[in-house]
């Protein structure tokens, strides 16, 4: 070889190997680039799951595949898995799966839209489920292109707690104040139309007994006959009035309820569709409850016979039941706005195999003159949840279209054993008769004449006076004649508790009868016990007044008694 040649190749071995080792350089250069980068990669990593971790609410990053690719502690907490068992897979691998379906749906929204996402929903969490505020934002590469997303999730259970029980509580307060204004409604027809029916009713008797008395035609005493029991029935339509607006209380006392039943099992069976299958239930040695019978037997009637009705006259079962509970709680499906004390209570349960109720008619069963019968009032539920409301206790409803209806009442149970069914009642006296000067106050015109027609059958005088001032001025005059007094209650210038206190300040012996179309509860704040027991509520049959005014002229002269006036 030529020297000359072998010294060209060298030199061009040794370009070529210059090359080499500037690219090596180059290489090694950008290796150390690449690790420092990679070193930043991991460190931005690092400090980005840092971030995540230290956000207090749940946070999470997915591709376009819904894959994570990073969450923070909060989301690992909340399934219950490791960071890094997370990490790759989806949220079908994560969480139930109607969660995880709602939750791809909504990432596949972000990611087709390209727009940021908010939606209040529930997340399981350890067994639980809470409501969360959700965030959802896309992530674009450096084209725009969406190449994953970013989600925030705030636990907002406690603030829907707390906004549910605003609801609840200002649901309740609306259905109080339109069961108060209902009530007062309810209430003051109530006592106008009872003041009506004394008269009714007095006038009635009174034609009666005189056409027996003359040998009238029989015709004429029979019809006379039948205004005499319409007007009673009109008296209990009141009741239920009454009932309904929560002053029905007469006569408390404690009762057995099984005892009730049973007494009452040969009306029943009348009061029914022969094709009703009726099954008792009843269970021994229950706690008395404290309740007027009357109206107890009100409530039996009223759910048994809504329980029949409800089989549409076909073949079906109607099971009635009694037993106790404890109430220490909130009570599902109880019926109006006001919870139950805690405490043990008697129930009665009458559960139907009829067609059930839809949510509408369940929200409004229990409204006044609401009803799905052609022929109805509307009065009978409404009357009983009045009955239940005023005796402390509640109605759980449980009903369905085509599976029945489960009404049982929770009435709190007494601590004294239960008296005889026998309802303490007045001495009639249909033949007594009387003599002396009675101061009648009452300012409907039309009471004040039919009651003094009755005073004077039975012999009375009768002082007649519209007002209380005028009944005051009028017995200043004859005190020492007057032999008792039947006074109204509601007058529109002196209260009924005021021209009490102005007599007995006068004479502090003398006997009032009290008399009102209201019931006996509504004067207890008003009036001493002893002067409400010579209470009679309107109307009023002819022999329970002469016997109540008889019991009065018979009992000792009271004593004198502190009497504290009230405005009427």
């Amino acid at each position: 070889m030529d020297p000359r040649n072998e010294g060209g190749a060298f030199d061009a071995v040794e370009r070529e190997l210059a090359v080499l080792r500037r690219r090596v350089a180059e290489l090694e250069g950008k290796l150390t680039q690449l690790g420092d980068a990679e070193a930043q990669v991991l460190g931005a990593r690092a400090q980005a799951q840092a971030l995540l971790d230290n956000i207090p609410h749940m946070a999470w990053m997915k591709d376009t595949e819904g894959v994570f690719l990073a969450v923070n502690e909060a989301f690992a907490r909340a399934c219950g898995r490791a960071k890094g068992a997370i990490l790759g897979k989806t949220d079908r691998d994560v969480w139930p799966l109607e969660h995880a379906e709602r939750y791809m749906l909504d990432d596949l929204r972000v990611i087709a839209s390209g727009e940021k996402f908010f939606v209040e929903e529930p997340i399981a969490e350890g067994g639980d489920t809470k409501w969360f505020e959700t965030f959802k934002t896309p992530i674009n590469d450096a084209r725009g292109v969406v190449i994953g997303t970013v989600g925030l999730a705030r636990d907002i259970t406690d603030k829907k707690r707390v906004e549910e029980q605003r609801r609840l509580l200002e649901r309740r307060m609306q259905e109080t104040q339109k069961l108060e204004s209902l009530g007062v409604l309810a209430g003051g027809i109530a006592h106008d139309f009872n003041n009506l029916l004394v008269g009714v009713l007095a006038n009635a008797e009174l034609a009666l007994n005189a056409a027996r008395q003359a040998h009238a035609d029989p015709v004429i005493c029979e019809r006379l006959s039948d205004v005499q029991t319409a007007t009673t029935h009109a008296a209990e339509l009141t009741n239920q009035m009454l009932a309904y607006s929560g002053r029905g209380h007469f006569d408390v006392r404690p009762i057995s309820l099984p005892e009730v039943l049973r007494e009452m099992g040969h009306l029943l069976a009348a009061s029914i569709s022969k094709k009703a299958r009726v099954r008792y239930e009843l269970a021994p040695s229950l706690p008395a409850v404290l309740a007027d019978i009357a109206q107890m037997r009100q409530v039996i009637m009223n759910l048994i016979i809504n329980a029949s009705e409800a089989l549409e006259d076909r073949a079906a079962g109607i099971c009635v039941r009694t037993g106790s509970a404890e109430v220490d709680g909130e009570v599902s499906d109880l019926c109006g706005p006001t919870p139950l004390p805690p405490g043990r209570y008697v129930f009665l349960e009458v559960e139907d195999e009829g067609s059930g109720m839809s949510e509408e008619t369940r929200a409004r069963l229990f409204e006044p003159f609401f009803t799905t019968k052609f022929t109805g009032r509307g009065l009978g539920l409404s009357a009983v949840q009045g009955i239940v409301r005023g005796h402390g206790g509640g109605i759980v409803l449980r009903t369905a279209l085509g599976r029945g209806t489960t009404m049982r009442v929770l009435l709190p149970c007494s601590a004294e054993p239960a008296t005889n069914l026998t309802r303490r009642g007045v001495k009639l006296a249909s033949e007594w008769k009387a003599s002396g000067v009675v101061l009648l106050v009452d300012d409907d015109a039309r009471v004040r004449t039919v009651t003094e027609l009755l005073l004077r059958d039975i012999g009375f005088d009768v002082m007649a006076s519209a007002t209380g001032r005028d009944a005051v001025r009028e017995f200043e005059r004859r005190a020492a004649e007057v032999r008792l007094v039947v006074l109204d209650v509601t007058m529109p210038d002196l209260g009924g508790d005021q021209v009490l206190g102005e007599l007995r300040r006068r004479r502090p012996d003398i006997p009032v009868l009290l008399c009102s179309g209201y019931s006996q509860d509504e004067m207890r704040d008003r009036f001493s016990p002893e002067d409400l027991a010579m209470f009679l509520q309107k109307p009023y049959a002819f022999d329970v007044f002469r016997a109540r005014l008889r019991e009065l002229c018979e009992r000792e002269p009271r004593a004198a008694t502190h009497i504290h006036p009230r405005g009427g």
